[in-house]
């Protein structure tokens, strides 16, 4: 029997092998499909363990078949009707296919859950706090351990304290968004302490607020490393009372060492000194989060072809925020038609050029001239080549 049933096995797996015909004896060519095999020995060995586990999560999810033996360990259904409830539930709260089978795959626990009295609570819960059904989907398709979580002993707990921090529930979801595993941990291990902390320094609540809306994941943090880069950030000369403090801490805790070094290295091949990199870190921290390839890009443009100087930029590191193709080559543009025809007699200050909102740029330097159709479709033009 067991002959015969291997033999099929063989023949379903498409493998060569040898048989001794007195001792029925295998050896198997090594191929892909082995984990095929694989899986129905096991089924043949175990019938009864975790083998419609196992098929449900490769006929359902498309699970391959050493993965689905892996994950049905931690299952413990043996007819369809709980999974499919799970399903159910998913798929009436807007779950896609799509964002089901990523759950799913991410975490096949779930499918184990019981679906009135673990699952819906919890997705009812985020929906009564204002959360859409894509909220919902995004939230768990990213972090799905949090269905592991109590609902009254954690989750709740979480909402509510950083809903307390936000005053608002919409800026609580967007955070929860960013950074999903703000809802699984409860507050007293990261949140509190990494706040605490802020609060001992001297930042004022909003922009604590702004930080835990902004980049969760800054207040999430072991507490002891918080508490090094805040020491490190207040050492630097930045003052906790403005909100550059937030940012700098945001960018330390989010850039390796490395990281930094690397960063350093690109500016000073610009001719910036070390004094030069901290002086702008301290007015902008954010220009060390910048990437390598846009500080080359933007110092390029700015300084060969704007007639820049890099000490310039030193003392004014907001230039290297706006995007190149979006904001620098379309006003750049517009300006030197307005310098060509000799429209406008200088060129502007880059601040006032490049920093200004979209609505004072077409003021001042499109629509206030005969020009403006002109100039606007020069400015149009060179925009959607961004596109």
């Amino acid at each position: 029997m067991f002959y015969f049933l291997s033999k099929s096995v063989l023949q379903y797996g498409r493998h060569t092998a040898a048989v001794s015909p007195t001792h029925k004896h295998f050896s198997f060519q090594l191929s892909p499909s082995i984990i095929t095999l694989r899986f129905f020995i096991s089924t043949l060995e175990n019938p009864n363990k975790h083998s419609f586990a196992a098929s449900y999560l490769i006929s359902k999810f498309g699970f391959s078949p050493e993965s689905a033996l892996s994950a049905s360990k931690h299952l413990n259904f043996t007819t369809t009707e709980k999974p499919d409830s799970v399903i159910h539930i998913f798929k009436h709260y807007g779950f896609s296919q799509v964002q089901t089978l990523k759950l799913v795959k991410k975490y096949p626990r779930v499918l184990s859950c019981n679906p009135e009295k673990t699952l819906l609570p919890k997705l009812e819960f985020f929906h009564s706090k204002g959360m859409s059904n894509n909220d919902i989907a995004h939230i768990l398709c990213t972090y799905p351990h949090i269905l592991e979580r109590s609902l009254e002993n954690c989750i709740t707990l979480n909402f509510n304290f950083l809903g307390n921090l936000l005053q608002s529930n919409d800026k609580t979801i967007a955070a929860a968004k960013r950074y999903s595993p703000i809802l699984y941990h409860k507050p007293d291990r990261f949140l509190k302490p990494c706040i605490d902390i802020l609060k001992e320094y001297g930042v004022p609540q909003k922009h604590i607020a702004s930080l835990a809306h902004r980049w969760p994941k800054s207040v999430m943090m072991s507490p002891n490393y918080l508490r090094r880069i805040v020491e490190k950030v207040r050492e630097m000369g930045l003052d906790p009372l403005k909100p550059q403090f937030t940012t700098a801490v945001m960018v330390m805790s989010l850039l390796s060492e490395s990281g930094w070094e690397r960063r350093l290295g690109v500016y000073k091949s610009w001719g910036w000194s070390e004094e030069d990199v901290h002086a702008a870190f301290i007015k902008e921290p954010w220009c060390m989060m910048t990437s390598d390839d846009k500080i080359m890009a933007v110092m390029d443009f700015l300084v060969n072809n704007m007639d820049c100087e890099p000490s310039f930029i030193v003392k004014n590191p907001y230039l290297l925020k706006p995007g190149l193709k979006t904001t620098f080559i379309p006003r750049a543009s517009v300006v030197h038609f307005l310098l060509s025809k000799q429209l406008i007699e200088t060129k502007p200050n880059l601040v006032t050029l490049f920093l200004c909102s979209e609505k004072m740029f077409l003021e001042k330097f499109v629509n206030c001239f005969e020009e403006a159709p002109q100039l606007l479709k020069l400015y149009g033009d060179q925009s959607n080549l961004s596109k």
